[in-house]
């Protein structure tokens, strides 16, 4: 059996640049919970904070709404003043915020722990790294105080000193190295 194409080289540098590339055009969007979003005026759940720091940064809008609520087991009703969030009409600026979450920022690489060689894979070379990344233009937003219970935003804002870590692939296709988003066939 012989293949057209002999095995690529790829040097750490090369991987380097790719993997980072790949990451910068990645953005990172935080799905804390569905939207829209009714809640109590008066709660004092984190959900009701963070909600409020989305909607002061002009992520959310709100309207009031009330409700009229039944009493199980009685005649009685209560009524429930709330507020409804929704995302807020950004036209030209869609990263921010959108059913896909709240735009918090993007990944840079800071070092490449493991790079193997070239490895074939039905007729497409791969390459497997292991490496760490941290988080770049932070929104505002991330570190008020609201946002502690939010874990992968709290690490996002400390990821320069403890950066995230992860597997990635590249492929080699066309005579050159690509990030390859996903596992290669067969893996």
């Amino acid at each position: 059996m012989s293949f057209a194409t002999q095995q690529p080289s790829l040097t750490e540098k090369q991987a380097a640049i790719i993997i980072d590339e790949a990451l910068k055009m990645q953005p990172l969007m935080w799905q804390g919970f569905d939207i829209p979003y009714s809640i109590e005026r008066s709660s004092q759940h984190k959900d009701a904070a963070m909600l409020e720091i989305l909607f002061n940064h002009q992520l959310l809008i709100r309207e009031k709404e009330t409700q009229v609520i039944e009493i199980k087991d009685s005649n009685r009703k209560r009524i429930a003043l709330n507020y409804r969030y929704s995302f807020a009409n950004q036209q030209g600026i869609g990263k921010i915020s959108s059913q896909s979450g709240f735009y918090y920022g993007y990944g840079r690489l800071k070092n490449i722990l493991q790079l193997s060689k070239p490895y074939l894979i039905g007729d497409a070379y791969y390459a497997e790294a292991y490496v760490q990344w941290y988080v770049v233009d932070i929104q505002d937003w991330v570190d008020a105080p609201a946002f502690d219970y939010a874990r992968t935003l709290r690490r996002s804002l400390e990821s320069k000193e403890k950066p995230f870590e992860k597997r990635v692939y590249l492929q080699y296709s066309d005579n050159k190295w690509a990030f390859w988003k996903g596992r290669p066939g067969g893996l």
